[in-house]
């Protein structure tokens, strides 16, 4: 901010402050040129100010909408005690951590975004970006955990489960740990203890030290909380659909033995080949006598031990499990990939007041774009636990083609002169046609059709 002309300030020995500190006191001093200005009040960027009202807006619907629909989905898995599957467990987790996004990260960081001096304090100026980074770290971890409790179970379904609440607490306290660092990054100044004039009594400076190491320190960040759970979490789900197609084979082999049970042990006058599980078994010992790892015994042992033993996977379930968790982590993977691209180009570029609006209309919607999962995820666990019927269903609400062709057939008169039943919603438009013309076919030669 820009002091008053014809005042001059007196400033106390300041030799314990670094000269970077007084730079950016100079900047703040000279950066606004009004008299009246009144640090001790929250004053909104200028660059931001015109849209201000429209910033709040979008940002207040999406904390909202995330905390409700989070909050119902907590409810929906208490409710049908779905927490015993070690997967929903991690999705309480998740749940928690969006909350936590949605209730305490998302305001805070919008005034820090909106107000252009510190007005918070030196203890949020400290903690400030540590509560910023503990959900989304929370969030990575939680689905590196989540992939890697599949995998293990898509490979040994009778070994016990990933312990969901020990992974839970590690999760957060390894958050924790990751940034313990940034307090010695950041440096909080109070200017009324240096400036000789009452107008500064409370106002204060919060500045992060960019210098060398706090750049490896963010690349290092970069690597650890997204870029290797992000790999980590395609190798495990790379793997875990290889398992699932490992084990809808064993299941088609195993349906086909149980639908040819009876013919095993009849052999068609017109075949020399007889199917039972003894010539599965001799053929099997004939092969290990010409080659003992030969791969059609290996083979052949493959489908005689999948005709006597049930899959222990549902695969139908499974796959559908993986495509919409699949589907969240992606979805929170590319919404967060903008904003921790642009935290690791900030270290190397610098900000003026040239382009301070550029940074600031990028950093508003990186910001909101990076929290938007927590209302996405909600929607994909509904579309997710909903059954097929009321996909059906709700989408046959959608299409305006079939409205107009239901509405054109609803009112059906049959031969008796009385109005038919209304007709049940129908899912394609070629069906809705075809019963269409079997009513008009139904009541051909009665006067009232």
């Amino acid at each position: 901010m820009m002091a008053p002309e014809n005042e001059t300030f007196t400033l106390k020995d300041h030799s314990d402050v670094p000269p970077y500190i007084w730079e950016i006191a100079h900047q703040l001093l000279l950066g606004v040129d009004d008299k009246k200005l009144d640090l001790r009040e929250p004053q909104p960027k200028k660059s931001l100010e015109s849209a201000a009202a429209y910033i709040i807006f979008v940002y207040g619907l999406l904390a909202v909408y995330g905390v409700f629909s989070n909050l119902m989905l907590f409810v929906h898995i208490l409710r049908y005690r779905l927490y015993k599957d070690p997967t929903f467990s991690f999705i309480i987790n998740n749940v928690v951590s969006d909350v936590m996004k949605c209730v305490v990260v998302l305001p805070m960081t919008l005034y820090v975004l909106l107000v252009q001096n510190w007005m918070l304090g030196e203890l949020l100026c400290t903690f400030l970006p540590m509560i910023q980074d503990i959900p989304l770290h929370v969030t990575m971890l939680t689905y590196v955990f989540l992939s890697w409790d599949r995998y293990r179970y898509l490979r040994h379904p009778t070994l016990p489960r990933l312990p969901a609440f020990v992974c839970t607490i590690g999760s957060w306290l390894t958050s924790v740990c990751l940034v313990l660092p940034y307090p010695i990054y950041i440096t909080h100044i109070d200017l009324g203890m240096y400036v000789k004039d009452s107008t500064f009594d409370g106002v204060s400076i919060c500045v992060v030290n960019l210098t060398d190491d706090m750049k490896e320190y963010m690349r290092g960040i970069f690597l650890v909380t997204y870029a290797g759970p992000l790999a980590a979490i395609s190798y495990f789900f790379v793997c875990s659909s290889r398992e699932l197609a490992y084990h809808s084979n064993a299941a088609a082999v195993y349906f086909d033995s149980r639908t040819r049970g009876d013919g095993r042990s009849r052999t068609d006058s017109n075949s020399t080949v007889t199917a039972t599980t003894t010539d599965l078994r001799s053929s099997r010992g004939a092969c290990s006598q010409d080659s003992r790892y030969s791969t059609d015994s290996y083979a052949d042992y493959g489908r005689t031990r999948y005709e006597t033993h049930e899959p222990e996977v549902d695969v139908v379930k499974e796959k559908r499990t993986q495509y919409y968790l699949g589907t969240i982590i992606t979805v929170n993977a590319v919404c967060l990939c903008p904003l921790m691209i642009m935290r690791l180009a900030r270290v190397a570029l610098s900000e003026t007041y040239d382009n301070s609006s550029h940074f600031d209309y990028t950093y508003v919607i990186f910001v909101w774009v990076g929290f938007l999962p927590t209302c996405v995820t909600p929607l994909v666990f509904t579309c997710w636990q909903m059954s097929r019927s009321s996909k059906k269903r709700l989408k046959g609400y959608f299409r305006f083609s079939n409205r107009k062709l239901r509405h054109s057939c609803e009112m059906v008169v049959t031969s008796a002169g009385t109005p038919a039943s209304r007709l049940k919603i129908v899912e394609s438009s070629d069906r809705l046609e075809d019963v269409c013309q079997i009513n008009r076919a139904g009541c051909a030669g009665s006067s009232f059709c």
